[in-house]
């Protein structure tokens, strides 16, 4: 899959990553933030490439102006306010039909373990992230766990690692450089220059 076209598909390097490593089997499911107009050609994708799409519930508000906002309002479907759907990814549809059940009823232990994340990460979010304390970015120490450009879509993990030197986090990250050198060496040769600290 070209992964210039992943990326006008799903409107980010970061999501088309994210795809690519679900396509090579790296990732069993991912979770994607699309607004309604979004949809149509990623869900044609889904069906071409015979991945399950389920979409959220709900509606999100971003609280700021940033793609990348950790904060959020749900609204019902009903509201006319235009939101973000959460969408859910996956070669298996019990898992992306889980994936977005964990999400509606805020079980975000079972979501991030479902989603991939080491049990260590799963367990610094449920401690730490509040409504007050929504950015549980760390000082980058390494590249493989450097959240600090992901704003600028260069990042390597969809988590937040519980330390910057998180062994669990530092392998994913590394499975996840792998497959980018071998499919995409272009985006993994960026990463890396960007993420080096």
């Amino acid at each position: 899959m070209n992964f210039n076209v992943l990326v006008i598909l799903f409107g980010s390097q970061t999501k088309a990553q994210e795809i690519l490593l679900l396509l090579h089997d790296v990732k069993d499911v991912v979770r994607q933030g699309f607004y309604d107009e979004e949809l149509l050609l990623v869900e044609q994708f889904c069906q071409e490439q015979h991945l399950f799409f389920v979409k959220s519930k709900f509606k999100v508000l971003l609280a700021d102006d940033s793609d990348y906002s950790n904060k959020g309002l749900r609204i019902p479907l009903e509201d006319s306010r235009k939101g973000m759907f959460f969408v859910y990814f996956s070669k298996n549809e019990e898992k992306a039909l889980l994936a977005s059940y964990y999400e509606l009823t805020e079980n975000h232990q079972q979501l991030g373990l479902l989603l991939g994340y080491p049990n260590c990460c799963v367990a610094y979010f449920l401690q730490t992230f509040t409504p007050q304390n929504t950015d549980l970015e760390l000082p980058p120490t390494n590249h493989y766990t450097n959240l600090s450009q992901r704003h600028q879509d260069a990042v390597l993990l969809s988590h937040f690692p519980c330390r910057s030197d998180c062994p669990a986090s530092i392998t994913l990250a590394q499975q996840y450089l792998k497959v980018l050198q071998e499919a995409e060496p272009g985006r993994a040769d960026e990463l890396l220059k960007r993420l080096c600290v």
